[in-house]
């Protein structure tokens, strides 16, 4: 019995063990066969990504074509960078994922686990996928109103042209956050850059342009120097020709200093005896127009149109007394247009007892012009958006 037992017992073993062998192979081929579905997913997936990073790197390029730098292009860049990371981290991820659900004794908790994982990485992705759809666009939005931004920028001279008695340092400015400018001195053909200031002493003919960052270019515009050697009329006030004599007119309205907040509240008789007390007095209308339309007759201090932001004309308060650079007659008053009305020395010709009043206060707009002027004022009264200038005849 004993010797008849043990073969089967044998017998019985090698089958086992040949069953195991059999079963480890299986599951080798089976981890085998797994690994190569998991490197075709995970290739797929690299290759899905350098697709779509080349196409960042397009739309990059044809960013930096229209050569933008705002911060707002700067930050989508960065979303739809961190988001390609993102998604490889994520496929990964799943990677790992799918290579743990073999089939090895895995309990109902941990296979939830797993399912719900993989779920969770899934919306990432399209959340992901949706976040850069979004920013891209937005890219493509702005590339379209970008190259429909044609209109060049508005360049200007400082200090604006006209007379000056000492030499300027001249520069150009523009109307935009980004853009660089130009000087030419003579013609437009020796161009220097307009940003960091010129020592300028000459009588001649300035040409200057802008461009912007999107490479709109604006003309050459000219502005004239007089550079003039003798100023009779003292600190803060220049000659002006109104006739066939010369007058001596304050650069700034009174108390006629720089950076100090003009008076107001002063009648007519007052202003007539502050000036008075200068060894001045009120200038008359004609004075006061031919200071502010300089030698080519201009409607405003600066020129022939209105523009909103060169005088202090569209504003709430009164401004101190030159800050607004472009606000200069050629002759060299500056705030002739908005600011204050000014009380002339002149009677209206149309309603007895009245004197006229010129140039606009602080929210006159575009009605603030050197011809403009009104006697709707009573000389007694005393007015929080009325002050004066000074003239004298020049020795």
């Amino acid at each position: 019995m004993t010797n008849t037992k043990k073969p089967e017992n044998k017998s019985t073993l090698q089958k086992k063990n040949t069953l195991i062998l059999a079963l480890m192979l299986l599951l080798l081929i089976t981890l085998f066969l797994v690994q190569c579905q998991l490197e075709k997913i995970k290739n797929n997936a690299t290759q899905e990504q350098e697709a779509q990073t080349a196409l960042l790197l397009k739309q990059k390029y044809e960013t930096d074509s229209l050569r933008r730098s705002d911060s707002l292009e700067a930050i989508e860049l960065k979303l739809a960078s961190e988001y390609l990371v993102d998604s490889i981290r994520i496929s990964d991820s799943l990677a790992q994922h799918q290579a743990t659900v073999l089939p090895s004794k895995k309990d109902d908790s941990t296979q939830r686990l797993l399912k719900q994982a993989a779920i969770d990485s899934l919306k990432a992705v399209k959340e992901a996928e949706a976040l850069i759809r979004d920013s891209l666009e937005k890219i493509r939005i702005r590339d379209s109103l970008h190259r429909a931004d044609t209109i060049p920028p508005e360049a200007f001279l400082t200090p604006p042209a006209g007379r000056y008695y000492e030499p300027i340092r001249l520069k150009v400015k523009c109307d935009e956050v980004k853009c660089k400018t130009w000087l030419s001195f003579g013609d437009t053909n020796q161009i220097q850059d307009g940003s960091s200031g010129i020592e300028y002493n000459k009588t001649g003919v300035v040409f200057f342009r802008a461009e912007d960052s999107l490479g709109n270019l604006s003309a050459w515009e000219k502005g004239n120097y007089d550079m003039a050697s003798d100023n009779r009329c003292g600190k803060n006030g220049f000659a002006v020709p109104v006739g066939k004599k010369e007058i001596c007119v304050d650069a700034y309205e009174y108390p006629n200093i720089a950076d100090e907040i003009p008076k107001d509240m002063v009648s007519h008789e007052q202003a007539a005896n502050l000036c008075e007390k200068a060894g001045k007095r009120l200038c008359s209308i004609e004075e006061w127009q031919a200071a502010c339309r300089g030698k080519e007759k201009v409607v405003y201090s600066y020129g022939n149109t209105y523009h909103p932001f060169k005088c202090n004309t569209n504003t709430k308060k009164v401004m101190r007394s030159g800050r607004k650079e472009q606000c200069r007659s050629w002759w060299g008053m500056h705030d002739m247009n908005g600011n204050l009305w000014e009380w002339t020395s002149s009677p209206s010709p149309q309603k007895s007892g009245m004197f006229l009043v010129a140039g606009g206060a602080w929210n006159g707009n575009n009605l603030t012009q050197c011809k403009e002027n009104k006697f709707s004022f009573y000389p007694q009264n005393q007015y929080p958006y009325v002050g004066f200038r000074c003239c004298k005849d020049a020795p």
